[in-house]
């Protein structure tokens, strides 16, 4: 039996200019990637990928380079996953909000992929697993307050979670597709276990317990973000929670005020970005998601993304009258092409 879906594969064979092209092309739907010009002629990359049906599994090695997932990519691909990278060999420094985070051969990282950071690397190998935030038993609250935290190889906990990766990696190729579920559902419970130890439990209420009603209320959020009518108090009336309850819900998450301003922002990048001269005005946009008027939207959006609405749009304008733009994604095919569909239907 085999896997669900092809494993794809980007061989190690060809160097240089050619191969970063398509380094870029894989790793599109995580990271931006900027190699050093002087690093260019001598760059390599290899990378198998598995699809688990609830989860991607990645063995990649590269040479020197730096990854970064900026605001404007986290709302531009709308993946909403949680990531752990099991480092092989080589060196990297993990920045997150300001803060520099070292990892070494051994050690684990924790990446909320809804959440911006930047990773600069050495010649690495690295194994990652990519999971859906709905397969954790806390709704992958936890991974989110660990966000661009390390679990040191060196240490216990961190070694047991090593070694877990380590074996994932070996043997994913061979699972059944019973087999591939099960090991993710493995995966994310250590995982969220070993969140808990970073940020400690919460005072009352179990996350585990409060995770079903987050996950229906974040999908509430995302159903309704362009209805005038989502607020604070209807979310309360439709859940039958209390304005307390819900704050504490998302607490993690930065609370649900900033948190349903974000996700009006991602939409609003997303409508500018997959526009090609046929999109709708800054203005319609802005009051869609409920400001009052384009000045507000554009301040926001600036703050947010470091970009204005207008450089979003034209760039898509420009991507999209460029000859050499990329046709959409196909889900039949076996090559890189359908990657980003694989990470899109990820299902718990």
């Amino acid at each position: 039996m085999t896997l669900r879906g092809p494993n794809l594969s980007l061989e190690g064979s060809t160097f240089g200019p050619r191969k970063i092209s398509a380094w870029r092309e894989a790793v599109a739907p995580f990271w931006d990637v900027e190699i050093r010009k002087e690093d260019t002629p001598d760059f390599r990359g290899r990378s198998e990928v598995y699809h688990l049906g609830n989860a991607i599994i990645g063995l990649t090695a590269a040479s020197e380079l730096r990854n970064e997932r900026s605001r404007g990519l986290v709302a531009r691909m709308g993946v909403d996953h949680v990531a752990a990278q099991l480092r092989m060999d080589g060196r990297a420094t993990i920045r997150v909000a300001g803060e520099e985070v070292p990892i070494g051969p051994g050690d684990v990282a924790l990446l909320d992929l809804a959440q911006p950071l930047s990773l600069d690397s050495t010649d690495y190998r690295a194994i990652t697993v990519i999971i859906p935030r709905g397969l954790f038993p806390e709704g992958g609250a936890r991974l989110g307050e660990a966000h661009g935290t390390v679990l040191r190889g060196s240490d216990p906990f961190g070694a047991l979670v090593s070694d877990h990766l380590r074996s994932l990696g070996r043997n994913v190729p061979h699972f059944s597709p019973a087999e591939a579920r099960v090991a993710a559902q493995a995966t994310a419970c250590l995982l969220s276990a070993a969140a808990r130890t970073i940020t400690g439990t919460g005072p009352t209420e179990r996350l585990s317990e409060r995770a079903p009603v987050l996950l229906a209320i974040r999908s509430h959020i995302d159903a309704e973000i362009g209805s005038a009518d989502l607020s604070v108090e209807q979310i309360c009336r439709r859940f039958g929670v209390s304005r307390s309850a819900l704050y504490r819900l998302f607490a993690p998450l930065g609370g649900v005020v900033e948190y349903i301003r974000r996700r009006r922002l991602a939409r609003a990048y997303r409508d500018l970005a997959e526009g090609s001269g046929h999109a709708a005005r800054v203005s319609e946009i802005a009051y869609r998601y409920g400001y009052g008027s384009p000045a507000s939207f554009t301040t926001a959006f600036r703050a947010e993304f470091d970009a204005s609405p207008a450089d979003v749009k034209a760039a898509a304008r420009a991507e999209g009258a460029s000859p050499e733009r990329r046709p959409p994604p196909n889900r039949t095919a076996g090559g890189w092409d359908g990657f980003y569909d694989w990470v899109l239907t990820l299902d718990a």
